[in-house]
């Protein structure tokens, strides 16, 4: 795919497409940022990059949980050699190219801005999940799950993972198992 955003690792052949509003701008002071080209039979060092936020390990930890639904005995290496991370920025263009270039079969929107900006290419019957804020009982997040007819699961995460310190880690790995496991692609002729 050509014209693939800075600060957005990523595979040629992307299972599961991630999708944020922003790119992941914060720098570690001691490592560089060093933008590569997607890659295709490994994964992308970007995944690896050593954020002070802790958005790359949280990235990674719901990478292997998505693939777990089809891939139980999958680590970090296979599912992020399947794996991209699109920063829309407002452009559902951007996600429209990104879909039909990699023709993910599970595309998680990580924020509200990225689905809004984006649902009309992709909107799905929603099965909403919820969980509760940790610090204010009263406050929860809504995310959700779908699957459109071509197979392709579609879900908006209740929490942003740059947010990981505000929810409980057994909360948004149960939004994360509870994904519908992604049909295979339809074979083309």
């Amino acid at each position: 795919m050509t014209e693939w955003p800075p600060n957005a690792p990523g595979s040629l052949n992307a299972w599961l497409l991630l999708v944020s509003t922003k790119e992941p701008a914060w720098r570690d002071p001691l490592v560089q940022w060093q933008d590569h080209p997607l890659t295709l039979g490994s994964p992308h060092q970007g995944f690896y990059y050593p954020d002070p936020m802790g958005f790359w390990a949280e990235i990674r930890k719901w990478a292997v949980e998505l693939f777990r639904l089809r891939q139980p005995r999958w680590g970090a290496t296979e599912a992020l050699t399947l794996t991209a991370l699109l920063p829309a920025g407002g452009q559902p263009e951007r996600v429209a190219r990104a879909v039909e270039a990699l023709e993910p079969r599970l595309v998680l929107f990580l924020d509200e801005p990225s689905w809004a900006a984006s649902r009309v290419l992709l909107d799905v019957e929603q099965v909403p999940h919820y969980i509760t804020d940790p610090h204010r009982p009263k406050q929860a997040y809504e995310g959700f799950w779908g699957e459109r007819p071509d197979g392709v699961v579609v879900g908006k995460s209740p929490q942003h993972p740059a947010t990981h310190n505000l929810y409980r880690s057994d909360d948004i790995l149960g939004y994360l198992r509870s994904a519908p496991i992604p049909r295979p692609a339809p074979k083309q002729d």
